[in-house]
């Protein structure tokens, strides 16, 4: 089932967004007060992470798997795609969090993956993305690049000597497989919530041309960590 929540005058005010550069409607202005950036010690060095004032939430700044950019100003590297189809038990949701835990030590207040009323607090409905601006997004141009290579990647083959197309091998069929999960959650900005719906885990996507909502249908959205904000006794 699937559900549009982002408004239609947002939709008509703004043009297409092809590259994801985020546009906002007339005289909408980022809340400069409610995301604190901190950076935090972990057994791997700092981490930058989001203190969200409004909701008392920390997210991590990136998707889990990439890096602060050396500017400062997004995140760069492969983010993790995860399966929101996979049975919890052989899924790379609960080994991610244990390994992102076992870098705080042992914290009063541990990583794990938001609920999906905790993710809609970081949706921007005056935006296109539905982004803000304190938050790390991956670069648009990673989406046009992993683009291209997945259309490389399963584009078929043909040999002219027999007329035929040439099946590819289950190496090539996977780094097909792999690519396109990586370009849909790129290009839609899609991230997975703890929700279930009985059918695979429930996630977001923040690029606002496509629903918004999704409720256990297949795809391999990224992951942003989230906890309580800590005490600093803690």
């Amino acid at each position: 089932m699937y559900h549009t929540l982002f408004p239609l005058l947002l939709t008509a005010a703004l043009l297409p967004v092809a590259s994801q550069a985020r546009v906002c409607l007339p005289g909408y202005q980022d809340d400069d007060t409610r995301f604190v950036s901190e950076l935090i010690d972990t057994a791997e060095g700092k981490l930058q992470v989001v203190n969200d004032k409004a909701t008392g939430l920390q997210w991590l700044y990136c998707p889990y798997g990439q890096q602060v950019s050396d500017n400062g100003s997004g995140c760069e590297g492969m983010p993790e795609v995860i399966n929101s189809r996979a049975n919890p038990s052989d899924n790379p949701l609960m080994t991610i969090i244990m390994q992102a835990n076992d870098r705080l030590g042992s914290p009063a207040h541990p990583w794990r993956a938001p609920d999906i009323k905790e993710l809609f607090t970081l949706y921007n409905p005056q935006c296109q993305p539905g982004t803000y601006s304190a938050v790390g997004f991956p670069d648009p141009q990673l989406a046009a690049d992993t683009e291209t290579l997945k259309q490389r990647a399963c584009e078929a083959r043909y040999d002219p000597v027999t007329n035929e197309y040439i099946e590819p091998t289950e190496e090539q069929a996977q780094a097909c497989n792999k690519l396109t999960e990586q370009s849909n959650a790129l290009t839609m900005l899609q991230f997975i919530s703890d929700s279930s719906s009985g059918d695979g885990y429930n996630y977001l996507q923040f690029e606002p041309s496509h629903e918004v909502f999704n409720e256990g249908g297949y795809s391999a959205p990224m992951l942003r960590l989230v906890r309580p904000i800590p005490n600093h006794s803690e």
